[in-house]
């Protein structure tokens, strides 16, 4: 699902060093606020205006000076109720779309950015990476 680009890490002077422990393990949930009506739990992609995020479309895990570490494509998300303080009383809700990425050995860096094929960066601190929780980043 994800490669590095070899130029780059080794210019760093990463290259060959996988599995080395060096690296971060970055795990990534992306949330598509789109709220469109699914059964919750179903495979999804974004719905209007976040048809770009979607199985396949590629994104690049990029740092703060906008060198890329790893890209990669997509995997399919599922649907998540949109506002699970409400009981809809029907099998289709309003959800957001959720996808789970999972990069290995990522080089560290104080900060990063998740670039999708179009919007917005999607920024992030690697104190957010160390604490071994998924980070949580919102479409805009």
């Amino acid at each position: 699902m994800r490669r590095f680009v070899p130029a780059l890490l080794a210019a760093a002077g990463l290259a060959g060093c996988g599995g080395s422990g060096d690296g971060l393990d970055v795990r990534i949930t992306l949330v598509v606020p789109d709220e469109n009506v699914r059964v919750e739990g179903t495979e999804c992609a974004g719905a209007r205006p976040f048809q770009y995020v979607h199985a396949e479309a590629s994104y690049a895990l990029e740092d703060e000076d906008g060198e890329t570490l790893a890209e990669g494509e997509l995997p399919a998300g599922r649907a998540v109720n949109a506002d699970p303080s409400i009981d809809w009383g029907v099998e289709r809700i309003p959800t957001f779309c959720v996808l789970e990425l999972e990069l290995d050995d990522v080089p560290r860096r104080p900060g990063y950015a998740l670039r999708l094929e179009r919007g917005s960066p999607l920024p992030f601190g690697a104190s957010l990476v160390e604490g071994g929780d998924p980070v949580r980043l919102t479409v805009r």
